[in-house]
This record gives structure tokens, C-alpha cells and sequence, in this order.
């Protein structure tokens, strides 16, 4: 009888151990689930909290209908602004409103005139790249393409008549701006023609090393079907220093050397290839016409690395606000500068200033990509000994040095 209690006991016993390890587990089981169930949810929120930081950060984005195309604007948040961005989208606004206005007052369309501001050069040197910055400022208005005007003897004499349709509408408040490279050193008289029509223009130069211009310029008319594609660039430089060799013993005498390079471009144009890196002496004659303060020299190499910098020095120049800022031309991922132009939108009733949205480029000039290869070292040496007592020259000339 003890021994069946004491079995009978010792199973119930059993029995409630295993009840409570089973317990125990469901305890344990049920514990790890609201543990990982709070965890899920904070990361929800965290999640939540982080998107939600993400979206205020974000700028407020908008399109709107200017100057004939859709534009995709960025306003950025005040806080995340910079005191000078502060400082020149006040101004902007103020301008925007006083233009507005003005607009009503006046009722004036705006209309094609001659140009404020030209860009005369030099062809491979950026001329495309300062036009882009140009284009940023609110203030200016860029032609749609080269006019090719003053060094072309038959349009101009056709007069303002043929001249002014090809540049851009512009209200009497902004700047007209036109660039064509080729003015700088085609056609003797192209100074005197642009005094003569556009007598108070301010003129932009932009200069780069005239040894790597001569091998993109030379990738250029082979690209364009001027130079036959078998020319390889060692032939072209032999066949050039031979006919140009008379170049250095005339140093000295600039109106007769400049008579000279014209000679050559008359025996065969592909000589500009050459010639054209003489920037001396085409600057002599430009500055016989127009006063040096008329003149605003760029140096293509900073163009390229410090496009602020430039651009800050043209708005002065020009006398101009700075509407442009370096916050306008970040760098962008690919290692090339990017592009935010300033503009003022109305949201509510309420004029604001932003930026188009951010364009960056993605790599250099067609001639300059590699896709011609590297030129021949030995080459490029012979050519830099060929421009350098011109470049000395020139560096005198201006008071200044440039890294050639």
C-alpha cells in the first residue's frame, strides 16, 4: 500500500515538474517574443524618426514655365543656408520684385539689341565652359549661338540689321551677351568693326596654354573634316614651324608680324592652328582699338579648377551683383563641377529665391577626352619652345604670369 502511494506520489510529482518545465518554456517563449516585438517597433520608430529628418532636409522641389521651357527649381532650407546665400537671395528677391514691377509700369517686350558684354576668344580655350557660368547670373542673357558676326567681312556689312536677330531678348535692365571665339584673331579688322558698332561693349578673353590648344584645336578640324583625318599631329607640327619660321627673327616688329600671320592663313587656313596660340600679338591689336580696362583677361586653367573664383572676378568686372556664388558650383561626384542657377520663384502669393536644379558635368570637351590619344611628348616639347618667347612677351604685356 506505501509503495503504491509513494509511486502514485513520486508520477504526480513528476507530472507537476513537467507541468511547470513546460510552463517554464511557454514563460520563457512568450518573454523572447515581446522582447523582439519591442524591438521591431523601436526600429520602427527610429526608422520613422530618421525618414521624417530626411524629408525636412530635403529642399522643396517645383517646376515652373521660363524663358520658353520648363525649369526644375530647388528652394533650399533657410537654416542650411549660408550668410552670403542669405544676404544675395534677399537681394534677389528685391530684384525680382523691382523687374516685376517694372514690367507693369512700362509694359515693355523684351528686344534683340547690341550686345553688352562679348566674348572674343580664344577658340580651345573654355569659352563654352564661361558661357555656362555666364548663363547662371539672373541678370544675363545668353545668345543662342555664335553669331560669327565681325570677322566675316560679307554679314558685316549688312549692318545692326543683320546682327541683332542673332542675339538674345533682353529687357533695358539686363546684360546681352554674345561669344564667338574666332573674333579674336580672324580678320585683321574685326577690332575696328566691333569698336565701330558696339563701341561701349565690355570684352571677356579667356587665354589657356597655347601648346595643349594647338593639339585640341588640331583634334578639332579633323573632327570637322578640315584637316584630312590621315594628318597625324607630328606631320601637321613639322609642316606648320617650317612655314612659320620666319616668325621669330620678326619679333619685334608687331604690325608687320601680324601681317605676316594673316599671310599665312591666306596660303592655307589650317595655320590658325598655329598662329592663333600667338596671343602677343593679336592682343596688340585689339588693344590699339579698346583700352586694356575694357578687356577682362580669363585664364583657362582656372576656369577649370576654380570656376568661382572666375566667375566672382567677371561680376566684378562687369559691376554686376553677385548673385553667383561658389555654393552655386559645387563639385560634384564624378570630380567635374556642377551648376545651380539662381532664380525667384512665387509660392503663396510670396516671391522665393532657389536654384534650378543641380547640373554637373560629366566630362571635359569633345577634344579634350583622350579620344585622340596622348600627343607625342617630343612634339609638345617643340611646340612649347616655339611659343615660349611669345608667351614672355605676353606675360609683360599684361603684368602677369600664367603656368604655361
Amino acid at each position: 500500500m506505501n509503495l503504491l502511494y509513494t509511486k502514485s506520489c513520486f508520477v504526480q510529482r513528476l507530472r507537476t515538474f513537467g507541468f511547470y518545465v513546460v510552463s517554464s518554456k511557454k514563460r520563457i517563449d512568450f518573454n523572447r517574443r515581446m522582447w523582439i516585438a519591442a524591438l521591431v517597433f523601436v526600429a520602427f520608430i527610429l526608422l520613422l524618426i530618421m525618414y521624417g529628418n530626411y524629408i525636412m532636409n530635403q529642399p522643396e522641389r517645383g517646376i515652373i514655365y521660363e524663358e520658353n521651357e520648363w525649369v526644375e527649381y530647388e528652394i533650399k532650407q533657410d537654416y542650411k543656408k549660408t550668410s552670403k546665400e542669405r544676404h544675395r537671395d534677399k537681394l534677389l528677391v528685391e530684384y525680382e520684385a523691382a523687374k516685376r514691377a517694372l514690367s507693369k509700369v512700362f509694359q515693355k517686350q523684351p528686344v534683340q539689341r547690341i550686345p553688352d558684354v562679348i566674348g572674343i576668344g580664344v577658340e580651345k580655350c573654355g569659352t563654352g565652359a564661361l558661357r555656362s557660368l555666364l548663363r547662371m547670373h539672373p541678370m544675363i542673357k545668353v545668345a543662342p549661338k555664335e553669331p560669327h558676326f565681325f570677322e566675316r567681312p560679307h554679314i558685316y556689312k549688312l549692318g545692326l540689321k543683320a546682327y541683332t536677330p542673332m542675339l538674345a531678348k533682353v529687357l533695358p535692365h539686363e546684360i546681352s551677351f554674345e561669344k564667338t571665339p574666332a573674333y579674336f584673331n580672324w580678320e585683321l579688322a574685326t577690332p575696328e568693326h566691333l569698336r565701330e558698332l558696339v563701341p561701349h561693349a565690355k570684352l571677356l578673353l579667356v587665354l589657356c596654354n597655347p601648346t595643349e590648344r594647338t593639339y585640341s584645336d588640331y583634334a578639332q578640324e579633323i573632327m570637322m573634316g578640315n584637316l584630312n583625318k590621315n594628318t597625324t599631329f607630328e606631320q601637321m607640327v613639322d609642316d606648320l614651324l617650317v612655314y612659320s619660321a620666319n616668325l621669330t627673327a620678326k619679333m619685334n616688329e608687331s604690325a608687320t608680324e601680324m601681317e605676316y600671320i594673316e599671310q599665312l592663313f591666306k596660303k592655307r587656313s589650317t595655320n590658325h592652328i598655329l598662329t592663333t596660340g600667338l596671343y602677343y600679338y593679336h592682343l596688340l591689336r585689339w588693344y590699339k582699338v579698346f583700352n586694356m580696362s575694357d578687356i577682362h583677361i580669363v585664364d583657362g586653367e582656372e576656369l577649370i579648377s576654380n570656376p568661382a573664383k572666375v566667375i566672382k572676378e567677371v561680376q566684378d568686372f562687369l559691376h554686376i551683383p553677385e548673385f553667383v556664388l561658389p555654393e552655386n558650383i559645387p563639385k560634384g561626384p564624378s570630380g567635374f563641377y556642377c551648376f545651380a542657377k539662381p532664380l525667384v520663384v512665387k509660392r503663396n502669393d510670396v516671391l522665393v529665391a532657389g536654384t534650378e536644379r543641380t547640373f554637373c558635368m560629366v566630362a571635359k570637351g569633345r577634344t579634350r577626352k583622350g579620344a585622340w590619344g596622348v600627343a607625342n611628348p617630343e612634339y609638345m616639347k617643340k611646340l612649347r619652345s616655339f611659343f615660349a618667347p611669345f608667351n614672355e612677351k605676353l606675360f609683360k604685356l599684361l603684368g602677369r604670369r600664367f603656368n604655361w
